[in-house]
């Protein structure tokens, strides 16, 4: 009976090709789209799960208070944080202190060759790092990081030095970029390549020399790993008394390098972070490696389950649309004596058998999608789902689920039939099968223009981003790297200050370039080097707190065309003190009643040594984004550069012919700086980087949106189909009595058209809230108008009376002797 069911199941597939074909890709593009949006969101929320103590590890993040408001929330902190931490709780197994490093990379090969590359995937890191987390091992063991001068390297990494040897033992050789330190490490152990999925990323692992640390620089990630009795909010909960008591002791060990004041570290509060959320749920400042976006995957997840479900709704609207079509046939089976579970069950494989060739065809699409939508979406992904049980198993129960669901109405409804009215050709839809079909076609139309109006407003935001004024000119900015050179003693320092001062020599006579000048930090990345401020004005008496600070060449304003608001930021910096230049939100910061009131004043510094400095403000500059506009300005102080500091090269260069520009730069640096390589890249370029996450959403976003669009108009036109052969009589009649083309598109549209309205009756403002909450996500927002809901609405509409259109046009263009005709 089973396969008697199923070869009529077949039957019926391959008789009704047009409408088969309908339902068989509306279904295969929302699985193929579900599975590929299932398989993204499956990777973002694996991140850093492979630990095996994961559920137990946290990451301490510091919090900085000013006058009761938060002024700093980073993951940063202080170098005695984590030693302290493990001596003070016994509940905390495990301590590692992470410092990312970048610098250049050498290393000698038997032959006397020299290996090397600029690396920016170096972390210096406590002993217990291997211990902590779990980076499985090829070679050593997890306690290869014991000793100082020791280095743990990848596989991959392993390979590009030591090609066709083994690592373990040679020594590698680090010029570390910012303090210009040379180190010399032994390889002691090679680990497994880092996974994807871990917020982690390093090639090198050094082991760090710090032991019990300081409270002076916050420079440090500090990660910990508790017992599994340990309860996080009772250990959160004595964070504040700790670090009271620690910061009093550093104060009044006045012999340590405790050197920072009480009145500073006072208004500091520690929290713990869970690993788990670190990757999707960390909105703080100078994380450790770009992470991701619980909201964004929390979005294209619901993207996912509603373009199944129209998928689904098109089945069940065509397959009850063609309830007429199938009654005579289903009145005939019921006058040979088969009964109602008999009829419900050859549905029910109607439906297996359609579902099946859909999965078939949706893995198909998303094989052969993979690698773009791996690109489009800026992970690298492959289609593994099937080797978790949970989500097989989690499949074939949804996939039941849908069979049963989408099949059973139809069913129920076709197998209720009284055979003498159908036979006698007295049947008639029902208003409960025409309600039902309406509802889930405005439902499929009301996801669809949301979908809309969310893509069009994600789309507005980042080219928002992209093109808002910054609040300084980037645009034909080559950034040139600072040179890897050795200046371990003040005769290399000196050497590369001689150097420094002729290559920006030789690079200003070049007609192409129209300035150069240095930063220490450059736009588009947090700055890292952060002083303690105290000023003292009437209205806000004194303020100490931590501020950005940049060191920038004297030229760096002007350049950059920045507005000086105040005072005076022209190339001659000298002054009594050193002097400093803040932007409009540093000047808020430190308490100041306006740009002109900061002018003139004195704002002290304080060095790791606990020497005091007076500064002297000496001008004010218009705020600009140093980061993403997604931030609120950042409080920057601006100081002259430091020869002696490691800053990058910013060259305004022109347009014209610019491999000639760069080639003519890049044989410039070389004569100059012979031993280390030219590195280059465009300012603009490197901003932008910032709104991958935005855009790859957003392309995302775009794709399953335009899926959705596709997947819908395919049930409109086998409803229009449907609804046209089933009034085809009508129509040729209506000819006759003399029914234009118009009368006729008009009396097929007018009902779809009114579902649309009302289905963007319903969309327009659940798409508003949706939109509205995901824009308080950016400092810098676009506003909503009404334009992104009209215009989706009236798209939908056009491709609804194009689709609707085309085929009412061919009916009614059918000779009406045909259409009287018809069966």
């Amino acid at each position: 009976m089973n396969l008697l069911n199923l070869k009529i199941a077949w039957r019926i597939i391959t008789r009704q090709k047009l409408f088969s074909f309908i339902n068989i890709m509306g279904l295969a593009i929302g699985m193929a789209a579900c599975l590929l949006i299932v398989q993204y969101i499956t990777f973002e929320l694996s991140y850093d799960n492979f630990h095996q103590n994961g559920a137990d590890i946290y990451r301490v993040k510091r919090q900085n208070f000013s006058g009761g408001n938060l002024i700093e929330n980073t993951p940063k902190t202080y170098s005695a944080v984590g030693p302290a931490l493990k001596s003070a709780f016994p509940g905390v197994k495990e301590m590692t202190r992470v410092t990312p490093m970048e610098g250049m990379v050498t290393a000698r090969q038997p032959n006397g060759e020299i290996i090397a590359f600029n690396e920016n995937s170096l972390y210096q890191v406590d002993g217990a790092f291997l211990r902590l987390f779990s980076f499985p091992m090829v070679s050593g063991s997890v306690n290869a990081l014991n000793n100082p001068n020791t280095v743990v390297i990848t596989e991959r990494t392993a390979k590009k030095y030591f090609p066709n040897q083994d690592a373990i033992g040679k020594t590698i050789n680090l010029q570390e970029q910012t303090s210009g330190t040379n180190l010399t490490a032994t390889v002691t152990g090679v680990c497994k390549d880092v996974p994807a999925n871990s917020h982690l990323q390093f090639d090198f692992l050094v082991s760090s020399d710090a032991k019990a640390g300081d409270w002076v620089w916050p420079d440090y990630y500090t990660y910990i790993q508790l017992s599994p009795q340990t309860n996080p909010k009772t250990f959160e909960a004595k964070l504040p008394a700790f670090v009271k008591k620690y910061t009093s002791l550093s104060t009044a060990n006045t012999n340590s390098s405790f050197t920072q004041g009480k009145s500073n570290l006072s208004n500091i509060v520690l929290t713990l972070q869970p690993l788990k959320d670190i990757h999707l749920y960390s909105n703080l400042s100078n994380e450790i490696s770009p992470g991701g976006n619980g909201n964004m995957v929390w979005y294209l997840g619901l993207i996912a389950a509603l373009i199944l479900i129209i998928a689904y709704i098109n089945y069940v609207n065509l397959s009850t649309a063609k309830v007429i079509e199938r009654a005579k046939e289903v009145g005939i089976r019921k006058v040979l004596g088969s009964q109602r579970l008999q009829l419900i069950k050859q549905f029910l494989f109607e439906s297996l058998l359609l579902n099946l060739i859909s999965v078939a065809a949706a893995v198909a699409i998303v094989v052969f999608a993979m690698p773009w939508f791996s690109k489009l979406c800026g992970v690298q992904l492959s289609f593994g789902l099937w080797k978790d049980m949970y989500f097989f198993f989690g499949f074939l129960a949804f996939l039941a689920a849908g069979i049963l669901l989408s099949a059973i109405y139809p069913a129920l409804v076709l197998s209720n039939y009284k055979p003498v009215q159908v036979l006698k050709g007295k049947f008639m839809n029902s208003a409960q099968n025409l309600s039902l079909r309406k509802a889930l076609v405005v439902f499929q139309f009301a996801a669809t223009i949301a979908f809309m109006i969310g893509t069009l407003i994600v789309y507005r935001q980042v080219n928002y981003m992209k093109d808002a004024d910054k609040g300084m000119d980037m645009k034909q900015t080559l950034i040139v790297v600072a040179p890897q050179n050795v200046r371990a003693t003040d005769a290399d320092n000196q050497r590369y200050l001689l150097k420094d001062s002729v290559f920006r020599a030789e690079i200003a006579r070049n007609p192409r370039v129209n300035g150069v000048t240095l930063s220490s930090s450059i736009p588009g990345e947090n700055i890292g080097y952060i002083m303690s401020y105290t000023s003292r004005t009437q209205t806000a008496g004194e303020k100490s707190l931590r501020l950005a600070t940049c060191e920038i060449g004297s030229s760096f304003v002007n350049q950059f065309k920045i507005k000086t608001v105040a005072g005076s930021t022209a190339n001659n910096w000298s002054g009594k003190y050193p002097t400093l230049v803040l932007n409009e939100a540093a000047v808020t910061s430190l308490g100041f009643n306006s740009p002109q009131d900061a002018v003139g004043k004195l704002v002290q510094t304080k060095n790791g040594r606990g020497r005091v400095f007076q500064n002297e403000v000496i001008g004010v500059i218009r705020n600009f984004h140093q980061t993403s506009l997604k931030d609120d300005f950042t409080p920057i102080v601006f100081r002259l550069s430091d020869p002696n500091s490691a800053s990058d090269y910013l060259l305004k260069v022109n347009a014209d012919n610019m491999p000639q520009t760069i080639a003519q730069i890049e044989k410039t640096y070389k004569s100059v700086f012979s031993e280390s390589s030219f590195q280059y890249f465009f300012l603009d370029d490197f901003f932008d980087q910032q709104y991958k996450a935005e855009q790859h959403f957003g392309q995302v976003f775009s794709l399953f949106s335009g899926f959705a669009i596709f997947v819908a108009c395919l049930g409109l036109l086998g409803l229009t189909l449907i609804t046209i052969t089933q009034r085809i009589k009508e129509i040729g009649i209506r000819k006759v009595l003399g029914a234009s083309i118009p009368d006729i598109l008009l009396l097929i549209s007018k009902d779809f058209i009114g579902l649309i309205v009302i289905a963007s009756i319903i969309a327009m403002p659940l798409a508003y809230w949706g939109c509205y909450k995901w824009l308080q996500n950016y400092k810098f927002r676009i506003a909503i108008n009404a334009w992104y809901f009209i215009v989706p609405m009236l798209t939908v509409l056009l491709i609804a009376v194009l689709t609707v259109g085309y085929q009412s046009i061919k009916a009614a263009l059918m000779n009406p002797v045909r259409s009287l005709k018809v069966d």
